[in-house]
């Protein structure tokens, strides 16, 4: 196995996994609507940041588009986010990723059936379009930008159907649809043989999860600008329901995790999330450090 940490696509991320010692960054390259940068500004940094890679010695494990857009209202590929799509695919060719990690928007035009079929044609082209490139492809199990082939409702129908694609998987996703316990080793012990990539994030939750509902309010305030200053008033400032705080620190049980990861074989990427608000800056620093040394003692076979 290799640890490894997603990272802004820059040089500087490859000197500061290095101090960590780290073994590889991810770059996640989303549409600008979802945290992102253009892509031409990926490819026009890309000489600099392959000599970072190559002076330091940390590789790039995976690049990664979530929250693609990459369907429109009748289910067919939207052609400017294709585009898209092969330029982060051509950026991580270039920098010698291993992995390309998609998802696929659900369309409410249509129906569900509608949308799975969608949803494994144009999977079947990005698996082809990632192997051309030298990169095996994952579907995230995230819901960010309507992504819904997350599940096992969905798995077992899209998986069999796009051979080639695995799942990228985070335990702290399950929480969403898995309850305040959340599904991760029930959907492990039956998925696991698929896992292709895991991130490491840490997870705390008071109650049923509120990401749905809150990535739907974003999504409207999205479409309507006008609505930015009534909706954000309904959410308390404060958030007592849920956390991402360091892997080791969380309610996740990783020991049982890399049992099921041990069970299947998995020998490959883990990517550690940075991402909650409560732990930033120095306390975030010490965070990763911590997770780095908790996750570490786990690699019993590294």
């Amino acid at each position: 196995m290799k640890l490894g940490i997603i990272a802004s696509p820059e040089a500087a991320s490859f000197d500061h996994a290095k101090e960590l010692g780290l073994d590889f960054v991810e770059f996640d390259c989303n549409p600008v609507s979802f945290f992102g940068k253009p892509t031409a500004e990926l490819l026009a940094k890309k000489e600099e940041i392959k000599e970072a890679s190559q002076r330091t010695g940390v590789e790039v494990g995976a690049v990664g588009r979530w929250a693609s857009p990459i369907l429109d209202e009748n289910g067919e590929i939207v052609p400017a986010e294709w585009d898209e799509v092969l330029n982060v695919m051509d950026f991580g060719h270039f920098l010698g990723a291993k992995h390309y990690l998609c998802s696929v928007n659900y369309v409410k035009e249509l129906s569900y059936y509608k949308n799975i079929t969608a949803a494994i044609k144009v999977l079947n082209k990005i698996v082809a379009a990632a192997k051309e490139r030298g990169m095996e492809c994952a579907i995230v199990n995230c819901m960010m930008g309507g992504n819904y082939i997350r599940t096992p409702e969905q798995w077992k129908l899209v998986l069999s159907e796009v051979p080639g694609l695995g799942i990228k998987y985070d335990p702290s996703h399950s929480f969403v649809h898995g309850g305040p316990q959340g599904a991760y080793l029930d959907e492990g012990l039956e998925w696991g043989k698929y896992f292709k990539y895991c991130h490491i994030k840490g997870v705390i939750q008071r109650g049923p999860s509120e990401e749905p509902a809150h990535w739907a309010e974003r999504d409207l305030v999205m479409a309507h600008p006008e609505l930015k200053d009534i909706l954000p008033a309904r959410v308390p400032q404060e958030d007592t329901r849920y956390d991402n705080p360091p892997a080791g620190i969380d309610v996740i049980n990783w020991r049982a995790f890399f049992a099921i990861l041990y069970k299947y074989g998995y020998d490959g990427y883990l990517a550690i999330e940075p991402h909650s608000s409560t732990w930033m800056g120095e306390k975030g620093e010490k965070g990763v450090k911590y997770t780095i040394k908790y996750i570490r003692d786990l690699m019993i076979l590294d």
